[in-house]
């Protein structure tokens, strides 16, 4: 493990101190990612404090993406030689760089903003918009959802809808209303980092289970439901976030019949569904009476417009409208007014059908570049994840990516718990400005998966 000795400030909590003094050593390079924390007991030892202090240090440092736990290795240094990086890699302010890291809804196709601005400020009921509206949302707004949950073949009417200031906020408001901290949701062991934030701000507790190429194994959740007090289950069957997995009706109808069994709540991600030219399975269309159906238009529609409509048994609308009021009150009308015009006048479903066909250019695009090399993806897809030759480890290839000026995100940063961490990187298809710079990074991780990695860091 790494020598190191935390240099904790005074006047707080010690294990804040402890995740503060890991943020500080991130920040000015002397912890990297990939370095090895000493043991919760050796370093309880060396302070002078619990073991139990320790272990809340590290899961403080951990919520905030600076380590996490890797079986056989124990406390690991993660993300990015600048711990306040967003976890993708991604740096706006550095336009030399090209962005495989962050998918994107592919920002060149977005509707166009200003004309859409123009057609809101003709009408007349506009000014409403700025007046605060039900938590839930305006009715209008919630009958254009239920029609654009019907995309997804769900049969929820408005009653059941709820709009929340995008995907990410759904999660939020549905872990800690539905959840009580210290209840246990079940997840695929490889997942979006997304789901850990919002698990960690509601305390809620992440139970990975075991997958395949169609996502969750029934067996994995009955198993993992049989051993521990699961409460919930994640899904993202449409197209999982970082794998591209893809569940079928049979193995949905399997999770389904598990879910009731054992009594699970269900949160259904849809943020890849739409775009996939597959015809939509769900489950929530299997077991609407338990499921929580998440469809944002982030990747459809534009990230900007921060909007998600979420389809809820009848029974829970009202406790989760009491948690879209206590976390944002409510989603911004404008915003959702934007959403809405597009869907309803089908601008949405133009926008929509333009980035299907360019993540299929896009993805047709890697198959080249990448023939030969292990890779998962999907035609429909925005993205692929990149198996490593050995001895890569995704941390190293990330780092070494963003040396030569390509961002990607290691495996590491999708693993659950102690699942352990993939030879592994996602690599974005919709985030470069265009095809041929999408090429250019390609190439350059090509390239690289030629090469040896450079040795590590000496470790005692």
């Amino acid at each position: 493990m790494t020598i190191w000795m935390p240099q904790l400030a005074e006047g707080r909590p010690m294990y804040l101190g402890l995740a503060d003094a890991i943020m500080a050593d991130v920040e000015r390079g002397a912890l990297k990612p990939g370095d090895r924390l000493p043991t919760h007991r050796d370093l309880a030892d060396t302070l002078g404090v619990t073991v139990g202090t320790v272990t809340r240090g590290y899961a403080e440092a951990a919520r905030r993406g600076l380590v996490r736990g890797e079986v056989g290795r124990g406390t690991v240094v993660t993300l990015g030689q600048d711990a306040a990086a967003p976890w993708w890699g991604g740096d706006a302010s550095r336009p030399e760089r090209i962005d495989l890291g962050l998918v994107t809804g592919m920002y060149g196709l977005d509707p166009d903003l200003a004309a859409g601005l123009r057609d809101l400020a003709g009408r007349g009921d506009v000014q409403e918009l700025l007046r605060y509206q039900p938590s839930r949302g305006m009715a209008r707004h919630r009958e254009i959802g239920s029609a654009w949950l019907a995309r997804f073949g769900l049969s929820a009417g408005p009653e059941r809808v709820l709009i929340t200031s995008g995907g990410q906020h759904a999660l939020v408001v549905l872990f800690s209303t539905l959840f009580r901290p210290g209840e246990r949701i079940a997840a695929a062991g490889l997942n979006y980092p997304g789901l850990m934030t919002a698990a960690a701000l509601a305390g809620i507790r992440l139970v990975p289970l075991d997958c395949d190429e169609e996502g969750v194994l029934p067996e994995s959740l009955d198993e993992a439901c049989a051993r521990e007090p699961v409460r919930g289950l994640y899904l993202m069957p449409g197209m999982h976030n970082p794998t591209t997995a893809g569940a079928g009706p049979q193995r949905l109808a399997r999770l389904a019949a598990v879910a009731r069994e054992r009594g699970l709540l269900v949160v259904e991600d849809a943020a890849y569904a739409l775009t996939a030219e597959d015809p939509l399975h769900t489950l929530a269309a299997l077991a609407p009476e338990r499921t929580f159906f998440v469809a944002s238009v982030s990747k459809s529609i534009a990230g900007g417009l921060r909007v998600a409509f979420v389809a809820s048994p009848q029974e829970h609308v009202e406790r989760l409208a009491l948690g879209i009021t206590g976390t944002t009150w409510l989603a911004a009308p404008l915003c959702v007014e934007l959403a809405c015009m597009w869907i309803a006048d089908g601008t949405a479903g133009k926008v929509l059908a333009r980035k299907r066909a360019e993540g299929a250019r896009r993805s047709d695009l890697a198959r080249e570049v990448l023939a030969g090399q292990r890779f998962r993806s999907r035609r429909d897809g925005y993205f692929l994840w990149l198996e490593l030759p050995e001895p890569w480890r995704g941390a190293d290839f990330e780092r070494a990516a963003l040396e030569r000026g390509v961002v990607v995100v290691a495996g590491e940063s999708f693993a659950l718990g102690q699942t352990a961490a993939p030879m592994a990187v996602r690599v974005s298809l919709s985030a470069a400005r265009s095809r041929e710079e999408l090429r250019r990074g390609l190439m350059i991780l090509l390239e690289l998966l030629r090469q040896q990695p450079r040795p590590g860091r000496a470790i005692v």
